[in-house]
Order: C-alpha cells, then sequence, then structure tokens
C-alpha cells in the first residue's frame, strides 16, 4: 500500500504542470546543500560523492525544483556504483550557459537503455527498485526551465554521465561576460 501510494505521489507531481517561482541561485551552493543531505543517508555510506571546486554558477531557477533535479541524478548515480564507487560533480559556467554534470563510475548503460531513460515507468535500477519516474520528472523540471538534459555512457560497466544545461541567471550573464570559465578536466 505504501509503494502505491509513493508511486502515486510520484504521478501527481510528474503531471502537476505549474509555473514556480524562480530565482537567481548559486547551483554550486545548491549542490553542496543536496550532498550534504545524501551524506546522512546510511544507504551510501560505503560510496563517495564528490564536488569539483569551482567558482559560483548563477542561473535563474525554482530552487526546489533543482534540488529535485540535483537529488534524482546523485541518488541514479551511487545506485549504479558499487561499493567504494565515486559519483563526481562539476557545476560550471560555459558558453553562456550554467552546467551540471553528474558522472558515476558504476554499471553503464546500453544504447537501449540510453534511448529509453527519461520515459516514464522506465527502469533498470539494480536490485528491481525503483518506480521509473525519477528521470522523467528531472526531464520535465529540466525542460520547464528552457534548459537541457543529455546522458552518456560508453557501455556496461562504463560509467554514466548526466550533463544538465540551463540558461544563466539575468545579472549571472552580464557580470560573466569577460569572464572565461574554470572547466575541470
Amino acid at each position: 500500500a505504501f509503494r502505491c501510494k509513493q508511486i502515486t505521489e510520484k504521478l501527481l507531481d510528474f503531471s502537476r504542470r505549474g509555473d514556480p517561482e524562480r530565482h537567481n541561485a548559486d547551483l554550486r551552493e545548491l549542490v553542496a546543500g543536496v550532498i550534504e543531505m545524501i551524506r546522512h543517508l546510511g544507504k551510501y555510506h560505503d560510496k563517495r560523492v564528490v564536488l569539483r571546486d569551482g567558482e559560483p554558477v548563477i542561473a535563474e531557477i525554482c530552487a526546489q525544483e533543482m534540488k529535485q533535479v540535483v537529488l534524482n541524478l546523485i541518488t541514479n548515480g551511487l545506485d549504479s556504483v558499487d561499493s567504494g564507487g565515486t559519483v563526481t560533480i562539476n557545476v560550471l559556467s560555459h558558453n553562456g550557459e550554467a552546467t551540471i554534470v553528474v558522472e558515476d563510475n558504476g554499471c553503464g548503460m546500453t544504447p537501449d537503455v540510453l534511448k529509453h531513460l527519461f520515459e516514464p515507468f522506465f527502469t533498470r535500477r539494480r536490485g528491481g527498485q525503483g518506480t521509473g519516474l525519477g528521470l522523467s520528472i528531472t526531464y520535465r523540471i529540466i525542460e520547464e526551465h528552457q534548459g537541457q538534459i543529455v546522458p552518456h555512457s560508453d557501455g556496461p560497466g562504463k560509467g554514466s554521465r548526466f550533463t544538465v544545461s540551463l540558461p544563466l541567471g539575468n545579472n549571472a550573464h552580464r557580470n560573466r561576460r569577460n569572464h572565461r570559465p574554470k572547466v575541470a578536466a
């Protein structure tokens, strides 16, 4: 019954299309807050989450929705890695866009999985758990923020990378026009 309730709640969240208020926010700070929250979850104690150093990246977002996006991507990465595995997040400003890259050294994905990844109820989560709604909701939120999400994997056993691109905040673009961002390798 609780599982049915959870699925129904996620479906309702998925179907709601509001226009939540957006404000300029530092994506690096937002990601750091989500990572701190995840560190308190015992099921991930044997896995690492690394946020690469960098400068603040300001985007005009609904912070609560973007936290959900980041949480989905990081926990998916953590669920795909074995004990001792790592999920690395990089937040940067590049070519007039704010970019969040979530990369793991986990189980990877086949081309067929990549093709269906954002479809509602599609799941390949290890252990048979999950509803298949997390990435569908993530896709919708990013789309509503006029952004895009691009998944990549070199195949099974070779990890995965999700690149989220969002428009920079209004003032951030003007302030960074003459600034070259540092891109971590």
